[in-house]
């Protein structure tokens, strides 16, 4: 398993705020200007990533062979004619929590755009020499914080799995 730690949740995090603001301070700029911005800034954060992403061994595959009419192991027990293939039970909690999430996503990208409008036209109407850029490290520090909560999660959660794996 990949190591996870708490440096790793706050670099992620502030990649993530930089990214955003640099997109929101783009919209200032001529639309070549723009694009050539954005992209530069995707480039840059995905060779970030790439190059900070931690490295996994490649583990072997074992393919095993059991009974007198082999199979993979990874395969299951192969199904007989006799036996029909039934449809997995609809699982209404699985539904419920997906609904939940998907409702959250939307809710979080109504807010956040709601919260750029608002100050971006406060930072307007009180005659900010370059609102946008304000809006881009205002909206930074609001993604960081909500980001490192969102990675601070995945940290607490993977060191639990890998505490109970190891029986503690």
């Amino acid at each position: 398993m990949a190591s996870v730690s708490y440096g790793r949740a706050v670099g992620l995090a502030a990649l993530q705020a930089a990214l955003s603001s640099t997109w929101i301070a783009a919209r200032e700029l001529s639309p070549a200007k723009r694009r050539l911005a954005r992209a530069g800034t995707v480039a840059t954060m995905v060779a970030v990533g790439w190059v900070t992403a931690p490295k996994e061994e490649p583990a072997e595959e074992i393919d095993l062979v059991v009974g007198a009419t082999p199979f993979s192991v990874a395969d299951g027990v192969p199904k007989t004619d006799a036996e029909e293939e039934e449809p997995p039970p609809f699982d209404k909690r699985k539904a419920a929590l997906a609904a939940g999430a998907i409702g959250i996503g939307v809710a979080a990208i109504v807010g956040r755009r709601q919260l750029e409008k608002r100050w971006l036209a406060r930072l307007t109407r009180n005659g900010h020499a370059h609102p946008t850029r304000a809006l881009a490290v205002r909206m930074a520090g609001v993604e960081f914080a909500a980001q490192l909560a969102m990675q601070l999660n995945d940290v607490r959660k993977a060191r639990a799995g890998v505490s109970m794996l190891n029986g503690n």
